[in-house]
């Protein structure tokens, strides 16, 4: 009861629901499962380079027409370029398509093998890693019905591998911006961070490299810009990896070719999982190159 003259006090405020963070995770979800794309899709037997033997390591923009020819009138054609990544093996590495891991990366984004094939090959690069040249790139187109195709050129032979379609993976396809025809090339990429990485390369010779280009990734009011990383390390491609290596990995904006960072990882496991997003002032995608199970960084 109240005292006369006095008026009694108000109950708190109820305070404000806790942020759903569920719009971050899906983010991060998608991140990780087009970062698993990246490293998974290698290359199949069938994609051997042709009769003659020539062998053809390319920068992005010498594969990105190869794979465009080939994607171009597959299932109707109508592709749009979302995501690439040129892959350098210190090592030739073969191993099975794990066809049940990649056909539960989500419950409604269903994996249909296009190339015939139950092994991966990773032809070894010898070359000079700062040149942003690769033997085998990887790419990512969706079409009007947000199905995503993964298209590989392998030592300038393209071949379409697969393709991913379903609720979930339409949603993820919706959040890429396409890669624009004005990024510059993976070789003006790798020259840029080459001042940050020299160091890292002459302790670490023969590592292997990924040049991951995005066209861009917008969820609400978070997004990330056209983006290269470019990620060199000593662990090796593929399940079998093991141990531990070092990693050096910057990003660089893909319209300007800005350093927006770089750091090194000494120690970093080798095995065990195959992406993971790095999330910090400026967000950026990640990949290490081992495993082929994707594996969240954040749930509810």
């Amino acid at each position: 009861m109240s005292t006369p003259g006095t008026v009694a006090a108000p109950p708190p405020p109820t305070p404000p629901p806790p942020p759903h963070r569920k719009p971050l995770y899906l983010a991060v979800i998608v991140a990780v499962v087009v970062a698993a794309l990246l490293v998974v899709f290698l290359v199949l037997p069938a994609l051997t380079p042709s009769s003659s033997g020539a062998s053809a390591v390319l920068t992005y923009r010498g594969a990105n027409p190869v794979a465009g020819s080939t994607v171009g009138g597959y299932a109707g054609g109508g592709w749009t370029l979302l995501f690439a990544a040129g892959l350098d093996s210190a090592t030739n590495e073969t191993y099975t398509v794990n066809s049940t891991v990649l056909g539960n990366l989500t419950s409604y984004c269903t994996y249909t093998q296009v190339a015939s094939g139950t092994s991966l090959t990773l032809p070894a690069f010898t070359g000079n890693l700062s040149s942003g040249k690769a033997p085998a790139w990887e790419f990512g187109y969706r079409n009007s019905a947000d199905v995503i195709a993964i298209v590989s050129v392998i030592n300038g032979h393209g071949s379409v591998l697969a393709t991913l379609s379903g609720v979930d993976c339409a949603f993820y396809a919706q959040l890429f911006t396409p890669v624009s025809g004005n990024v510059i090339d993976s070789s003006a990429a790798a020259a840029a961070v080459e001042p940050n990485a020299s160091a890292f390369l002459t302790a670490h010779p023969g590592v292997s490299a990924e040049f991951g280009l995005i066209g861009g990734l917008t969820f609400g009011k978070a997004s990330l810009p056209a983006e290269w990383e470019v990620e060199y390390s000593t662990c090796t491609f593929g399940p079998t990896a093991s141990g531990t290596g070092d990693v050096f990995n910057a990003t660089v904006n893909a319209l300007t070719g800005h350093v927006l960072g770089w750091n090194v990882t000494l120690g970093a496991s080798c095995g065990g999982s195959t992406t993971e997003v790095v999330v910090g002032p400026s967000p950026v995608l990640t990949s290490e190159f081992a495993g082929t199970t994707p594996r969240a960084v954040a749930s509810d």
